[in-house]
């Protein structure tokens, strides 16, 4: 029993994000179509449906079972329009990997071994050496009592008391999300947060810092074959970085090692950089629907993630869009990088409302 749970977990952590991220991904170009794209993708799918489905049930205070039926309903759906679409998707794929691999210079395949390596040993300590953050408190005692009581922040997490509706976390449901991977899998959630997404966040948070890599550091060729390839190195520094950002307890870097699977870890380590990546994208002259789709996943995750995204996020936004149409010299673009802002101003709405 126990081992079916463990594989109905896994596969709704790491499967069941790859094919999501099918959906986008077949609308980029082939160059971004990559296993890491795609999984980056997925998860953002995933957040951008679970905030948009889960915010209705909480503020009619509807039972945490009907969203699970509603939410598990919507999300297999997509589940299985991914893995039809994903047909598409495997050839470029294979191509990708192959010509990585093939035309890469042995110091190039060496330094992303050792990149990798760092990675896997921040693993290993996220899972093994984990750290119980004060704050877990609130964010592990909810899920546990989202999942026993069957009702979504309508009890006190320190106390476990009957009360209002919490307005001030209604919108960010990230605990809830918990809860329904709990309530799928039958494992405890306090064991999904620590032994399973501090590690599983972590390999989506550097698969988002690779994807920037790719943006910024692009590799030169001689004669067909990769001449100089500076994205390993990319990530060697981020992961060293990341290892020894430690310097106070609220660096973004102390956020994604010891509180990942919190909603301001994801809005340190995940949803700020995938932004960024997004705007990347954004300000070149072709931008694929694909790269659309995920910019607006990333928009209304933000707000999944922490309240705090009603006031950055549109503000980052509104500078970056500004930027980016004084670039292209066109007041449309700029008008369309923002309009996607608009579901995260309609929450913001709904939260003063609620509040």
């Amino acid at each position: 029993m126990e081992i079916l749970q463990w594989c109905i977990l896994l596969a709704l952590v790491l499967l069941l994000p790859f094919f999501l991220g099918m959906i986008p991904v077949k609308y980029m170009n082939s160059l971004q179509r990559t296993p890491a794209m795609t999984y980056v993708c997925g998860w953002f799918v995933s957040f951008f449906v679970f905030e948009l489905t889960a915010v209705p049930f909480i503020l009619l205070e509807k039972r945490f079972t009907s969203f699970v039926i509603a939410y598990s309903a919507v999300i297999f759906a997509l589940f299985a329009y991914g893995v039809w679409t994903s047909k598409s998707v495997w050839a470029d794929f294979a191509k990708n990997i192959k010509g990585a691999f093939r035309q890469q210079p042995l110091l190039v395949k060496a330094g992303w071994l050792l990149a990798y390596a760092l990675i896997g040993v921040q693993l290993y300590i996220a899972v093994f050496y984990e750290y119980y953050d004060g704050d877990d408190a609130y964010y592990i005692a909810t899920s546990v009592l989202t999942d026993t009581f069957d009702t979504m922040y309508l009890r006190d997490a320190y106390t476990g008391y009957s009360y209002s509706l919490d307005a001030r976390h209604a919108l960010s449901p990230t605990p809830i999300y918990q809860a329904w991977l709990s309530r799928l899998s039958g494992i405890h959630p306090a064991v999904i947060a620590h032994s399973v997404l501090s590690a599983v966040w972590l390999v989506f948070m550097y698969g988002i810092y690779g994807q920037i890599g790719n943006r910024l550091l692009p590799i030169t060729k001689s004669a067909g074959r990769a001449k100089s390839n500076f994205r390993p190195v990319f990530l060697i520094l981020t992961a060293v970085w990341f290892a020894f950002g430690n310097i106070s307890l609220y660096t973004s870097e102390t956020f994604a090692m010891t509180r990942t699977w919190q909603g301001k870890g994801m809005m340190a380590g995940m949803i700020l950089p995938a932004l960024f990546l997004c705007l990347l994208s954004l300000a070149r002259d072709r931008v694929s629907p694909g790269v659309w789709m995920l910019y607006e996943c990333v928009l209304v995750s933000a707000v999944f993630a922490t309240s705090v995204s009603f006031m950055l996020v549109p503000t980052i936004v509104g500078a970056a869009a500004a930027l980016i149409g004084w670039k292209k010299k066109s007041v449309r673009a700029a008008a369309g990088i923002f309009a996607c802002c608009v579901p995260c101003l309609l929450l913001a709405v709904c939260y003063l409302v609620v509040k």
